[in-house]
């Protein structure tokens, strides 16, 4: 297979395609008011599987947490039972029978809130969220249950504030507390036919993103101009910015390998290569992509070499991910990656969903050691593949991904930009 280089350009019309394509999406929605939200069903369903799993624990209700950390990321379960995201931070109580409640950082947000959320029941903490959730378990006649803890779990661990966790164990000496934050990620881990739909949006805009950049981009903009281009590509459709990793480093004298969490003024310049890895989002629905751009000249032979071996390790592992398919594929798919005499730095291979979820997988040859997940995939998972190729000196690398769906017939990608090395 031939990996698409410098100068093949995308599909006439591409960018007009996918903004058409979210106005129509856009009009599907279902909405309250002017606030989108799934279907009563879908709701209904994901109820029911948190709560067979809550009796097969033994629970009696969860509290859940998240903050607006990882770029909301943090907020998934939140997100995920109740469609509020909070700019601050939020819990929520989920009983095994009885009333949910919302409980978000402040008033000022509530009229937003009440909006967006899907329970009846939704209030501001007033400042003392320990003794408002306590209030809400006495209320449901739970000071003594069992109570599922439901933190929030991305790269790093489980994580709720010592306060307020410290007032429910003083304040219910009765009640047990057990750790609760997995049995969130295991039913969100497949997404239904409507969580897909909003994913794929997610994807159309992150897209639109990419050849925004094509079309714009020139040589001598800085990072935050760069960046500009990236969010007024997708916002005009109803995006929302997840991720916008953006860097340029020189491809004579390289001084980065993996994009800039944040801008920068650096300015580009003939022979740069920008790094990025960009995510726009419908609801915090996003999709993932990662293309490296050359800057006014064509990629030199080390960077191309980068570029085709990424690609070839990129087309093995999409090929090797099916339901039924294990971590053990993934890592054997992508260690051409050492094979061919490079390393990686970010992780090869990740979940996706609300926020980065399990597995991560990585190659062999990776420089940075991180903690392994075993999975079996299944039909409705997404994933983001994303080699991240560094030379044998540590001194230049690129990223080349998509976010991809497992169907029953193997994985597909949900992004629709061309794989090619980008050229401004």
């Amino acid at each position: 297979m031939r990996a698409r280089g410098a100068g093949d350009g995308p599909p006439r019309f591409f960018w007009n395609a996918r903004r058409l394509e979210c106005k129509k999406e856009n009009r599907r929605m279902p909405a309250a008011k002017d606030h989108p939200r799934f279907p009563k069903e879908e709701y209904s369903r994901r109820y029911r599987e948190i709560r067979k799993r809550m009796r097969a624990r033994g629970l009696d209700v969860l509290v859940m947490y998240g903050d607006s950390g990882s770029h909301g990321g943090n907020q998934a379960s939140i997100k995920y039972v109740t469609n509020y995201q909070d700019p601050v931070s939020s819990f929520a109580v989920f009983p095994l029978k009885g009333e949910p409640a919302l409980y978000i950082s402040n008033r000022l947000y509530l009229p937003y809130a009440k909006q967006m959320s899907v329970f009846g029941r939704t209030e501001a903490v007033d400042y003392d969220p320990g003794a408002k959730v306590e209030r809400r378990i006495r209320e449901l006649g739970l000071e003594k249950g069992a109570i599922g803890v439901v933190g929030y779990r991305g790269i790093l661990k489980t994580s709720i504030p010592f306060s307020v966790m410290d007032h429910w164990r003083r304040a219910l000496p009765g009640a047990s507390f057990a750790e609760a934050t997995e049995l969130l990620h295991e039913v969100r881990a497949v997404k239904s036919k409507e969580e897909l739909k909003w994913f794929r949006r997610g994807a159309a805009l992150t897209d639109m993103a990419f050849e925004a950049l094509e079309k714009m981009a020139r040589p001598g903009m800085t990072d935050y101009e760069l960046a500009a281009i990236v969010s007024n590509a997708y916002m005009p459709s109803g995006g929302g910015q997840q991720l916008i990793f953006i860097g340029s480093t020189s491809m004579a004298r390289p001084h980065l390998i993996f994009p800039n969490q944040f801008p920068t003024h650096r300015r580009t310049r003939k022979g740069d290569i920008v790094l990025t890895e960009l995510s726009a989002g419908y609801h915090m629905h996003s999709g993932q992509a990662h293309r490296p751009i050359s800057v006014g000249a064509g990629p030199t032979p080390v960077y191309r070499r980068l570029y085709e071996v990424a690609v070839e390790a990129y087309e093995r592992i999409l090929r090797a991910v099916k339901p039924g398919a294990n971590q053990d594929d993934v890592r054997r798919a992508g260690s051409i990656i050492g094979e061919e005499g490079f390393t990686t730095f970010d992780t090869t291979f990740h979940g996706w969903g609300l926020l980065i979820e399990n597995p991560r997988v990585d190659v062999d040859a990776t420089l940075i050691e991180r903690p392994q997940n075993e999975i079996v995939f299944r039909e409705g998972m997404l994933m983001v593949i994303q080699p991240n190729l560094v030379t044998p000196d540590s001194k230049g690398g690129l990223q080349v991904g998509n976010l991809v769906e497992v169907t029953k017939n193997g994985a597909r990608s949900l992004q629709k930009f061309p794989m090619k090395f980008m050229r401004i």
